[in-house]
């Protein structure tokens, strides 16, 4: 986003000011509204689309039910809607898929309008967990309130928060039936989504609950560009070792290196085999006996460098398949990369096995354990609903070939597979609103039973308030606590 600065500004402004109201208001992405006929044009693409290539039909519902959805969506678009609406609309329509991995976001162009906002936020900063709210934090030092940190709040200008969680739940998008995922990214953006969604008034009321019974505060909006961020989880470990291309850091848990806490923010496309090649030959080198697999937040990336990670864990080789039921994009016009997709699957073809049932091609890759720096150690793997797409991968393979335990929630992704690989962006002609739809499924071949669910932990964990304000991490005290380390 560029930001106009000093007397560029003043120039600006001064160049608007000449301007009509009338073209102003024409100028303006955010307020300007589409009619029936537009909004029902690329309502009618996104679901051609859709019906064309998403891997996700005949998974968890039949190609009948995605018709209906999209059927009932476009015959109720009656009236003109701004880009934001209609987005809004849109996502809730995608939330129906169970494809996590399928988004609609806004327009390049209000991105750019958008970014030169000063928007009205609370100055409080709220945390939900489960379906409650707490005050967590204050972005403004000078607020003299009821509202300590570690209070409940029950209503939010005049809404209950438990209703406020569940309606901007149903903007997220989840593969299959797992509610894990929302319940993280709600606890991480609650504080933006629920002033986007349900207004950003000049004044907030907020009622809570005090020692003294229920008591209600009004304070002023703050007018800022953006929130600072959510002050979640633990301080940064100055022990641990980086490397930051690959995304990843380690550090010793013990002064006798038997434990190794390895955290993969990301599965990055860049350094990660370097990276695990002085990993594990260190583990080797310093007769490391445990593994502590940090996979919390960790929302995929790269599916080589999944393989890669596995093929260090598991004992035996494991099939990986993926699956597509196009040989080219439709409607290229709309959307770029074709080449690229093409590209991938010849590399599959190449690298694994091809085989064609009906019109859906399937590409499997085995993953072989390597002989050099091979871990055969105990495994234990962090894991909340952050953990997603590739992340998912890993520790379904883990935890079905027997690898590892798993402490924390479950999983985002599900232990069956997603849709992801490839997942190109279609702009919808009117709008210009970006679709992402995906071009593969991901299978996970050690086993294909269809749940909706991810990988459960052995070790549940449940934060409350309290956990969070002192910023401990419970997973990593249970891992402790298993491995005796002090």
């Amino acid at each position: 986003m560029f930001l106009l600065k000093g007397r560029t500004i003043l120039i600006f402004t001064l160049l608007l000011v000449g301007l009509s109201s009338c073209r102003s208001r024409k100028e303006s992405i955010l307020q300007k509204k589409y009619s029936p006929e537009q909004l029902k044009q690329d309502a009618t693409l996104f679901r051609d689309v859709v019906l064309k290539m998403h891997p996700v039909i005949g998974i968890y519902k039949p190609r009948a039910y995605y018709e209906g959805l999209f059927d009932q969506f476009i015959g109720q678009i009656k009236d003109s809607l701004t880009e934001k609406e209609f987005r809004f609309k849109l996502k809730m329509l995608a939330e129906g898929f169970l494809c996590g991995h399928t988004e609609v976001i806004a327009s390049r162009r209000s991105f750019r309008e958008m970014g030169r906002l000063r928007q009205n936020f609370s100055p409080f900063i709220f945390v939900p967990i489960g379906e409650k709210v707490y005050m967590l934090a204050s972005a403004s030092k000078k607020q003299d309130s009821i509202l300590k940190k570690g209070i409940e709040v029950t209503r939010i200008n005049g809404v209950e928060v438990d209703s406020m969680l569940r309606h901007c739940k149903r903007f997220l998008t989840s593969d299959g039936y797992n509610t894990s995922s929302k319940d993280y990214y709600v606890m991480l953006g609650f504080n933006v989504y629920y002033q986007s969604i349900f207004g950003r008034p000049d004044t907030f009321e907020v009622e809570a609950k005090t020692e003294t019974g229920m008591k209600t505060q009004r304070y002023p909006a703050l007018k800022v560009r953006s929130l600072p961020p959510v002050p979640l989880g633990p301080k940064d470990d100055s022990l641990f070792v980086r490397y930051k291309k690959a995304a990843m850091k380690y550090r010793y848990l013990d002064k006798g290196k038997q434990t190794m806490l390895l955290k993969i923010d990301k599965f990055s496309h860049r350094k990660d085999a370097k990276a695990y090649r002085r990993l594990f030959r260190k583990m080797r080198m310093n007769k490391t006996s445990n593994l502590v697999l940090d996979l919390r937040g960790n929302g995929g990336g790269s599916l080589a460098n999944s393989y890669r990670l596995l093929s260090y864990l598991v004992n035996e080789e494991v099939p990986q398949t993926l699956s597509t039921g196009i040989r080219r994009y439709p409607y290229r016009k709309y959307t770029g990369g074709d080449m690229w997709f093409r590209f991938t699957r010849v590399v599959y073809k190449l690298i694994g096995e091809k085989k064609t049932v009906h019109d859906t091609d399937y590409f499997t890759y085995r993953i072989k354990p390597r002989k050099k720096n091979h871990f055969n150690g105990r495994v234990l793997v962090l894991i909340n609903g952050g953990s997603f797409s590739a992340s998912s991968l890993v520790s379904a393979y883990l935890y079905y070939k027997g690898r590892a335990q798993f402490i924390g929630t479950e999983t985002g992704g599900t232990r069956e597979g997603c849709n992801a690989g490839i997942t190109p962006y279609y702009v919808l002609p009117n709008t210009h609103l970006k679709a992402r739809i995906p071009a593969f499924r991901i299978v996970h071949d050690v086993d294909q039973r269809i749940t909706g669910r991810g990988v459960m932990p052995d070790y549940p964990i449940r934060y409350g308030i309290t956990d969070i304000l002192q910023k401990r991490d419970l997973e990593l005290m249970k891992a402790k606590e298993l491995l005796n380390i002090e």
